[in-house]
């Protein structure tokens, strides 16, 4: 049996693949603080999925890491076969809350209602849509009764909008060890470029956050009564923050750029051929001006470049008093090759050495998640682009992100496997926001392009 008689099924299944989402979407699997009722969808969307793939002959089960967490969902054939690549699929079937506030949006959120060719609700997009993609492509090679290509182990997570701790802990503890080695992994949550630009992201950035407090003072005191005589940490802070950055606008802190990996110059040649409109970015984010790096593009910049910025400010308040406490926020954006915790040392030195000789800096509340990057002669890259074409019928194009998925990281740390982030989302289908939604046409061709893409990898065995 052919590919184009897998295509052919999905297309006519279309009404049928859209109701499913439907039913998944109306159930409000919010993750946060989930108790009672929450905590109950939590139970029914993990369920939901269970029956679902037990419907395509998948073994199931939902895992429950620790009492204190939601459960995992893992799927997987019931033997796996060495003429088959294994092929790990990433999802969530948890969701953002909905009370940002609730009167902003135009619709309820769980009604999984159609309005112009889009799905509205919470979830739609991120990532219950995006997640049922490859569940419809299982579906049509199921219902054609061909033979998988792959032996796929979808691990889904009731956890990813609120820090990911059972999934941490299962990767921790070598949950996919029993299936090595991976041929790969496929994450479909994230965006495409824009409207019919569906695209294969190569890199995310890494994250370094951290907080740091200056103290000088057992408490606050009248600045009238004792300003010129103590130190001030407002003071002190600022200045110390001031000194990470030249006067140029680049980043002083010392070895800061030392391990940054230049892209090829295929790579950047593909996102300099990208549409930018840098007005549409000076109107949609309120600024005349648009800052950056001399010799970089605008994507290069959000993409290729790493950044630190100054998050949060928090010293004493309005009234004329000396804090006895000034406090920061800082977060810092890795390219390849940069080593999260040799930049939180030297971010931290940095500021040390700015500081009077008996004033420290008290750090706390770090996090860091290390870049990532497939490179673009990846043998990957081409049979996954040559899936997204067949499944869109449209050319796509490389992109990279700005912002982190920690979970790709660890995937790639416990188990070695690349990792393919394949996007179905629109920028514009308001993910955290009110009256999220996802389009029907790119929950169409985005399971088309997972059967696509199960396909190619079949080939890669």
């Amino acid at each position: 049996m052919s590919l184009e008689q897998v295509l052919s099924h999905v297309d006519s299944c279309c009404d049928t693949y859209v109701a499913q989402l439907r039913e998944f979407v109306r159930i409000p699997s919010i993750s946060a603080g989930a108790d009672g009722d929450a905590a109950a969808a939590i139970g029914r969307a993990a369920d939901f999925l269970v029956a679902d793939f037990q419907r395509l002959e998948l073994q199931a089960e939902k895992i429950q890491v620790t009492p204190d967490t939601n459960p995992l969902v893992l799927a997987r054939p019931s033997t796996l076969s060495p003429q088959r690549p294994t092929v790990l699929i990433y999802g969530h079937y948890d969701v953002q809350g909905v009370d940002n506030p609730r009167s902003a949006w135009s619709y309820d959120p769980f009604a999984a209602d159609l309005e112009d060719d889009f799905l509205l609700g919470r979830g739609a997009s991120d990532d219950k849509g995006q997640l049922m993609t490859h569940l419809k492509a299982l579906d049509a090679f199921r219902a054609l009764g061909e033979p998988l290509p792959i032996d796929p182990i979808f691990l889904i997570e009731g956890e990813e909008e609120c820090g990911s701790r059972a999934l941490g802990r299962f990767l921790a503890t070598g949950g996919l060890d029993p299936f090595a080695p991976l041929a790969c992994a496929v994450v479909s949550d994230s965006s495409m470029y824009g409207p019919d630009r569906p695209s294969l992201t190569l890199g995310l950035r890494g994250i370094v956050y951290t907080e740091v407090a200056v103290r000088t003072l057992r408490q606050d005191v009248h600045s009238g009564l004792f300003g010129g005589i103590v130190h001030n940490p407002n003071h002190l802070l600022v200045r110390a923050l001031a000194s990470l950055f030249s006067a140029e606008g680049g980043i002083a802190v010392p070895g800061f750029y030392d391990d940054v990996r230049e892209p090829s110059a295929r790579e950047r040649e593909s996102y300099a051929s990208l549409p930018v409109d840098a007005d549409e970015y000076r109107r949609t984010l309120g600024v005349e001006t648009l800052i950056g790096e001399p010799g970089y593009s605008l994507l290069e910049q959000r993409w290729i470049r790493p950044t630190l910025e100054i998050n949060h400010l928090n010293g004493g308040s309005p009234r004329t008093v000396i804090p006895a406490t000034a406090a920061a926020a800082i977060s810092c954006r890795l390219v390849p090759d940069q080593d999260p915790a040799r930049i939180e040392a030297a971010l931290q030195e940095c500021i040390r050495a700015r500081l009077p000789a008996d004033i420290e800096a008290e750090f706390g509340k770090a996090h860091a998640s290390p870049p990532y990057y497939l490179d673009i002669d990846h043998p990957l890259v081409t049979p996954t682009l040559r899936a997204i074409r067949t499944g869109f019928d449209i050319d796509p194009v490389l992109t990279r992100e700005g912002g982190s998925i920690p979970i790709v990281t660890d995937i790639v740390d416990r188990t070695g496997a690349p990792v393919l982030l394949v996007g179905f989302g629109q920028v514009t289908d308001n993910w955290h926001g009110p009256n999220e939604r996802f389009s029907l046409r790119d929950y169409h061709r985005g399971i088309r392009t997972s059967a696509a893409l199960f396909h190619e990898l079949g080939q890669t065995a």
